[in-house]
């Protein structure tokens, strides 16, 4: 809504210092409607400079996932592969009924700058079952008002994406 409201304070600027005739009424409103203007444009520039009007917040989110390996087999498994610095492909099955593991967090090459916020990595914790755990940073609106003046469509506001699969001790991570 900023960038409509913008456009708004120009015309209405431009109008009361080159339409209005009395000195003082285009001095009064072509001062309030420039002053309007200038911090329109100064708050548009500190929501996308410094996030104005924005605050961080990062949710976690668990989620169950199965073994690899057939289920005949007496321990679990998972497999990575290494991307990266920090960063692994990761195999296992979503359900336990799934006939074949699948890959997960494959780096997508038609969204880069998705992908490089995303990540993902394993680690073997004090947990029964194994789970995917994602925790995700946003940066989200203070208020319905600051929503309202600066959302645009199709707007990203994903800080950070990191997925950790939390293994038991008695399962086998494989590396590629």
């Amino acid at each position: 809504m900023i960038l409509v409201i913008i456009p708004i304070f120009v015309a209405l600027a431009a109008a009361s210092w080159f339409l209005i005739s009395s000195k003082a009424l285009k001095a009064i409103f072509g001062t309030i409607f420039t002053l309007a203007m200038i911090a329109s444009i100064g708050l548009l520039s500190a929501n996308m400079d410094s996030h104005y009007g924005m605050k961080k917040e990062t949710t976690v989110a668990t989620k169950q996932v199965y073994s690899a390996a057939p289920a005949q087999m007496p321990i679990g498994m998972a497999a990575a592969k290494k991307i990266g610095t920090d960063d692994y492909v990761l195999v296992y099955k979503d359900q336990a009924t799934d006939k074949e593991a699948s890959a997960h967090f494959a780096p997508d090459t038609s969204d880069i700058v998705k992908t490089v916020k995303q990540s993902a990595t394993y680690r073997k914790a004090d947990v029964q079952t194994a789970q995917v755990k994602t925790t995700t940073t946003k940066w989200v609106y203070k208020n319905d008002t600051y929503k309202w003046l600066f959302k645009q469509n199709k707007e990203d506001n994903l800080v950070k994406e990191v997925h950790t699969l939390e293994v038991p001790a008695n399962w086998q991570v494989v590396l590629k």
